[in-house]
């Protein structure tokens, strides 16, 4: 987390991705949350540098009702451009977690 986004949180300030509802593919709504694309991101092998990244460029482009396939294309784009092994790791656990539905 950048430190002005940090201090942001401390005083309480708002910030526009906050009150923002993400729809998930089963059609449920969501809150979005920063922390939960960073984890995943993450836990795909990618490093904290480029998972802050992708997280703050999809924060700053939200919008009401942003699906998850939107979110997920996002980060697909940028990790098959820049860190190939954490994209296969992604498209590997979408394929995983499709077969699981």
């Amino acid at each position: 987390m950048k430190m002005a986004e940090q201090q942001q949180m401390e005083r309480g300030e708002a910030r526009p991705w906050q009150e923002t509802m993400v729809r998930k593919s089963n059609n449920q709504e969501e809150q979005f949350n920063p922390d939960k694309i960073r984890r995943s991101i993450q836990n795909a092998g990618a490093n904290q540098q480029l998972a802050d990244e992708i997280t703050q460029d999809i924060q700053g482009s939200t919008h009401s009702m942003m699906t998850t396939f939107e979110i997920d294309s996002r980060i697909q784009d940028v990790l098959r451009q820049r860190d190939q092994n954490a994209y296969q790791n992604w498209m590997r656990w979408k394929e995983q977690h499709q077969k699981m539905r």
